[in-house]
């Protein structure tokens, strides 16, 4: 059993989809046992997905979420890029309030956008959106938009982030040249996760930069916020994050505030790398978060650092504290993987 800083050979009780019982002697009075090869992880987390390998989420929500949950991710934020019509997103933010109601392993939404730069991204150049109180509100009305992603040098973010986080959304920045000023703003006022960090940013020009020096760009600038969270898009070649820049941030950082997710698309070509194209550009991927796990393995990090990276860490920035580890009191959502880390099945 995987247990947060640990891994131990014992038993796990569950009662009522809740954990009763977890340690290293038979419990009293414990009913059948399955004895299970492997190792129990707790289930996956995945706060940012776009899709499965068909459909997009605004499409067939359903159809994406038991995708993945068939994949181990037993809780996730279905995501909604800035390209999302009005319309459907509305459709999608009802559609949402049901499956959480149903019980699903939707646990609400993530927001990507509209309120990005322009520049940066998939559909780089398209106009630029600023945000606007009066349709905000109305997505937020919907009471299932549990994260959002904006850019803060966007004009009109700083309120719209102070806002959000008011109303128990996690304000996230990414797909951003922000400077380290407008950054610690937005951090100020409430900013928690940065979107795939490494991915789809850049660094704003400072005037007062003096030739053969370097402007902080937005990925440094994030870094010297303390608590602060960071999405990470692990594929098996490492073509979205360098395995050295991952190495970099978590020294920077600590393992305990980095979060990997799949950021999966669909619609473009699959060349067996994990990696989404789309007319020449890469975007997004086409990973679940069992193949993250197993290259997050493969580049040699320990089952409890897998744990907290695929699980625990994303927990604590959403504020679940139901689940995310092997402990009494918590949710039996729970995954077995064998000795190479490769996802067998759901619990």
């Amino acid at each position: 059993d995987l247990l947060k800083d640990k891994v131990i050979n014992g038993f796990i009780k569950c009662e009522n989809n809740f954990i009763t019982y977890v340690g290293e002697t038979k419990p009293e009075n414990c009913g059948a046992i399955t004895e299970n090869e492997g190792y129990i992880m707790p289930g996956f987390i995945d706060i940012h997905c776009h899709a499965n390998n068909k459909f997009f989420a605004h499409e067939k929500p359903e159809e994406v979420a038991m995708y993945h949950k068939s994949h181990g991710t037993t809780g996730m934020l279905l995501t909604f890029y800035r390209d999302v019509p009005h319309g459907k997103l509305i459709t999608s933010l009802k559609k949402i309030k049901e499956l959480i109601e149903k019980g699903s392993n939707v646990l609400g939404a993530h927001l990507e956008g509209p309120y990005l730069n322009a520049n940066f991204g998939t559909g780089s150049g398209v106009n630029q959106i600023y945000p606007d109180k009066r349709i905000y509100d109305e997505y937020i009305s919907f009471g299932v938009i549990k994260q959002w992603t904006c850019s803060p040098e966007v004009k009109g973010t700083e309120q719209f982030i102070s806002d959000i986080s008011k109303q128990g959304i996690v304000p996230a920045i990414g797909h951003s040249k922000a400077s380290c000023q407008e950054v610690k703003k937005a951090y100020d006022k409430g900013a928690k996760i940065v979107t795939h960090i490494f991915d789809a940013t850049g660094t704003a020009k400072d005037e007062n930069t003096v030739a053969g020096t370097e402007d902080m760009s937005f990925d440094e600038s994030t870094m010297l916020m303390d608590d602060m969270y960071y999405e990470v898009i692990i594929d098996k070649n490492r073509v979205h994050v360098k395995e050295e820049k991952l190495k970099l941030l978590i020294k920077t950082v600590g393992i305990d505030r980095v979060i990997c997710i799949t950021d999966c698309f669909c619609g473009g070509v699959d060349d067996g790398l994990d990696i989404n194209m789309v007319h020449g550009e890469l975007a997004g991927s086409k990973l679940t978060m069992d193949k993250v796990v197993v290259n997050l393995f493969e580049a040699g990090y320990t089952l409890s650092q897998i744990a907290k990276l695929t699980s625990y860490n994303a927990c604590k920035v959403l504020g679940l504290t139901d689940r995310g580890e092997i402990s009494v009191g918590k949710r039996a959502d729970l995954v077995l993987v064998n000795d190479k880390a490769e996802f067998i099945k759901v619990l």
